[in-house]
């Protein structure tokens, strides 16, 4: 029998070209989207037998798209943090832990930080994340590709040797999709562009151009070249609409004609480019041209919601950045960022054909706005912005398969990722580890060091602490205690038949919300498997 489930009644955002948002019923069959529509009792009477869920105080949003992170920065953050981009490569800190990583003797800290990565994106609704690796051996490499593997995160890797390349070619390569970057503009040259073009069409995959980022790069092109960035790699046919284009921080008004009429995606970094001091992406040009834009958070941030909210009020402090709607903004993070990287046949929105990749917030807190029953995409793209945050993630769906469960990774003890990772952080910056002097130990004579300290428990005064009733969670509620852990048989579903035809709804008359028996309601309140 077909694997089915019936996700009821949930407030959801679809980032379809419809931009449909409001209350939805979901159906998923075998890992994928079969329909969207607003008739429960007509997904329950066609399928008597799926799994259905209630979501009726969820808001469900396609899982998001990190368009482009380097892993790394997850370690090496603390020797950046403060320091201005240009002056990484002289800092031999910095310069120390990175050797360190790409040391073949390391690979357990490889697997340690990819898991660290890939789980902390998870567990923060992040179902894709375009990695911009380090330049591993293949032998490293494939411990990275099998650590993110591990995870269940769909990933996109940028190509960044011939090492890599090499491994890329392997069959056992077929899980991830890869793209092959055109190197740093300090190195460009005829000869590697030529190499790197010819390697990407036997590949089959499409380029990178992770570029103008510092405006230094933008001149020594130029000076090199005699041509801006985007003539270069226009020349040697880089510019095209498969092309991955990273940062862009500085262009000029004909580079960005340039993008639009090749319809290309522009990936920006805007929190990463105001920590590093690099600049912010030429996005008065962009808009202006109406070149799609997607999200990435870049370096030592998995959340992409609290980018969101960045780039919304960045406005504010800089007059010449247009202001972006909430909607527009979840578009960016999601279905866009699939358009970057050429999986939105794939993912990235919620229609019919397309993966189950979803994330799911909860609306159960009371301070939160109330929710009109005319909610539509744009009010609830602005609850998620300006409202919610990566905290009130509760589940992480990939493939229709629940991989976040009630905030918990399902795949893989938390305790285990932490403790590898601390077990690496400390490895790595051992020297900061001993420059914090242990705590002093206290001496004082007197009646204080003969008191006896009453310790209270952490109980209001006159009040019990109550248990909680068995079943009981604070993710998905139930309404009546399910017969079963995992499927629910519902071949004794009794819904009643409208006795008229529903009118169509609008905004004079609300959807009413429809609820099938409580006999087949599954909740994630009871401890289960997937």
């Amino acid at each position: 029998m077909e694997s089915l489930k019936i996700i009821a009644n949930a407030y959801i955002i679809t980032c379809d070209p419809q931009n449909r948002g409001g209350r939805y019923n979901l159906l998923i069959r075998k890992g994928r989207i079969a329909e969207v529509s607003d008739r429960l009792d007509l997904f329950t009477s066609l399928h008597p037998y799926a799994t259905v869920i209630d979501a009726s105080n969820k808001l469900i949003i396609p899982g998001f798209v990190n368009a482009h992170f380097h892993s790394e920065s997850l370690l090496l953050r603390a020797r950046t943090d403060g320091l201005h981009y240009a002056l990484w490569k002289n800092d031999l800190r910095f310069q120390e832990c990175a050797k360190g990583l790409l040391d073949p003797l390391n690979h357990d800290d490889l697997r340690n930080l990819y898991l660290m990565s890939y789980f902390s994106h998870l567990k923060s609704g992040t179902t894709t994340v375009a990695e911009f690796s380090l330049p591993l051996n293949d032998k490293a490499f494939g411990h990275m590709l099998h650590a993110i593997e591990r995870t269940e995160v769909r990933s996109v890797v940028a190509l960044q040797n011939w090492d890599q390349i090499t491994k890329a070619r392997e069959p056992g390569s077929g899980r991830h999709r890869f793209v092959l970057n055109a190197g740093r503009e300090e190195d460009f040259n005829v000869y590697g562009f030529e190499n790197l073009i010819r390697s990407a069409r036997e590949l089959k995959v499409p380029m990178l151009a992770h570029v103008a980022e510092q405006r230094a790069d933008v001149e020594l092109v130029r000076r090199n070249f005699q041509k801006t960035i985007l003539g270069v790699l226009q020349d040697y046919t880089v510019v095209s609409p498969e092309t991955v284009f990273v940062h862009l921080n500085h262009l000029s008004s004909s580079e960005v004609e340039v993008l639009a009429d090749c319809g290309a995606t522009v990936v920006v970094c805007a929190w990463s480019g105001a920590l590093k001091r690099t600049g912010y992406p030429a996005l008065r040009q962009l808009a202006a041209q109406r070149i799609r834009l997607a999200n990435g958070t870049d370096w030592a941030n998995v959340d992409m919601l609290a980018e969101l909210k960045f780039l919304q009020q960045l406005h504010l402090l800089i007059s010449s950045i247009p202001p972006f709607s909430p909607l527009q903004l979840v578009r960016m993070a999601t279905v866009n960022g699939a358009h970057a990287l050429g999986l939105s046949h794939e993912t990235g929105s919620i229609e019919a054909g397309k993966k189950a990749d979803l994330t799911f917030f909860s609306l159960a807190d009371m301070r939160l706005p109330v929710i009109s029953e005319f909610a539509d995409a744009e009010s609830l793209a602005s609850l998620l912005v300006n409202h919610l945050n990566t905290r009130d993630v509760t589940d992480v769906m990939i493939d229709g398969e629940f991989y976040v469960a009630q905030g918990h990774v399902m795949t893989m003890a938390e305790e285990e990722v932490v403790d590898g990772f601390r077990r690496t952080y400390a490895k790595y910056h051992e020297d900061e580890a001993k420059k914090i002097p242990p705590p002093p130990l206290l001496a004082i004579e007197g009646p204080l060091t003969r008191a006896k300290h009453k310790v209270l428990p952490f109980v209001a005064q006159g009040r019990a602490a109550q248990p909680l009733e068995e079943g009981f969670e604070s993710g998905f509620q139930p309404v009546e205690k399910p017969p079963t852990l995992i499927e629910i048989r519902t071949s004794n579903i009794n819904v009643e038949p409208p006795t008229q035809t529903p009118p169509a709804t609008t905004k004079e008359s609300p959807r009413p919300r429809q609820e099938p028996s409580k006999e087949i309601w599954r909740t994630f309140g009871d401890d289960e498997e997937f």
